[in-house]
């Protein structure tokens, strides 16, 4: 609040009706009153139930000297793990929003090993214009991808998917079809055949990733989605598949069968957001901050057809501004002979179901 405050002084940006222009004193009063409610009901309630949510520390210097704050975070400060998924709700909670705050939680001997490369990818035309490649994370692998998209294309995406916008539905077995607060966007779904631009993206796919992107063939249509302020989206899988019986409505999908899971997913920044819409793995204590015309890729799925636990992603609320994004999820069917399995021995296979319930394979290491 005090950062918007702030932003709106620098700006000029007008008040509301009920406050008299410029009179700072009176928004500063507004502030320093959320500030007392927050720390009554932090105090009252704790910091999270299903229709609350607050900051796990209070603001207030002389409450934040009870021993229950101060124990509280030096237990979720010293109980946050890397590349595990069997956290606790509140852990992984607290990790996800220390992420959504800017702050890596990796140690320096992880982040260290990170760099930045050109990269021609896996076609010729790329040779002459390599693209600027960005390690997120090694394991699992997650790259930025910069300038992938040009600035006239997001533009055209965005002015494409506007009129078809709906408010996004929770997907799987805590709510499919339904709506609430843990998905607050609204999307489109657009063919290539739709824009120019997104036949373009996907050739470019095709090309630089070495992946069948086509929509309905090798991949879904292009999800053009738009967070507007406080828009999020809480930590999930991409995978559809992954938990799933035989029984589920996600097992028996046609498209599902036919096309496989999804391997990987491409998502592509098509605004500038001034302050939140990070893009934040839990798991790996990675955050992405959007960039217009920057690509974040990872790996859903081993080389064998397994799954990766370490994936799972959310969208951290939209502070200042308003993000676009576009995702195109890739299925793993169509690209059984440019991606073909490995041959793996039997004393390989065990170790992988050893090291992961859902692990079939070695895990991709590169775009």
């Amino acid at each position: 609040l005090e950062e918007a405050l702030a932003k709106a002084q620098v700006e000029g940006v007008t008040t509301p009706a009920f406050i008299e222009e410029l009179d700072m004193k009176v928004l500063r009063n507004l502030v320093k009153t959320a500030k007392t409610v927050h720390d009554q009901k932090l105090d009252r309630w704790g910091d999270r139930t299903d229709s609350h949510s607050t900051n796990p520390l209070p603001y207030s210097k002389n409450l934040a000297k009870k021993k229950k704050f101060a124990k509280n975070k030096d237990k979720m400060e010293n109980n946050i793990k890397l590349e595990k998924i069997d956290l606790k709700n509140g852990q992984e909670k607290y990790q996800y929003m220390e992420l959504c705050k800017g702050r890596d939680l990796r140690p320096i001997s992880v982040t260290s090993q990170l760099y930045c490369k050109y990269s021609k990818g896996a076609h010729a035309t790329f040779t002459i214009g390599p693209l600027k490649v960005e390690i997120v994370s090694l394991r699992p692998y997650i790259t930025i991808i910069h300038n992938f998209i040009l600035e006239s294309e997001a533009d055209e995406i965005v002015t494409r998917g506007t009129p078809d916008l709906r408010r996004s539905e929770m997907v799987g077995k805590k709510g499919n079809g339904t709506m609430d607060d843990r998905r607050v966007s609204e999307q489109a779904w657009l063919n290539e055949t739709d824009t120019a631009a997104l036949g373009t993206i996907t050739k470019r796919i095709d090309h630089f990733l070495n992946l069948n992107a086509t929509s309905t063939q090798d991949a879904e249509l292009y999800q053009v989605a738009n967070y507007g302020l406080a828009g999020q989206y809480i930590a999930h899988y991409d995978q559809v598949l992954m938990e799933a019986n035989k029984y589920d409505l996600q097992s028996r999908d046609m498209f599902n069968i036919y096309a496989g899971d999804r391997l990987a997913t491409f998502m592509g920044y098509l605004s500038d957001v001034p302050a939140g819409g990070y893009t934040v793995f839990p798991f790996v204590g990675a955050y992405v901050k959007p960039r217009k015309g920057s690509v974040v890729f990872w790996w859903n799925m081993d080389k064998n057809g397994g799954y990766d636990n370490l994936v799972k992603h959310g969208g951290c609320p939209v502070m200042i501004g308003s993000k676009w994004i576009t995702n195109k999820w890739i299925r793993s069917n169509s690209q059984m002979f440019r991606r073909p399995c490995p041959r793996y021995s039997n004393r390989e296979i065990r170790g992988f179901r050893e090291n992961s319930k859902h692990q079939r394979g070695g895990f991709f290491s590169e775009p």
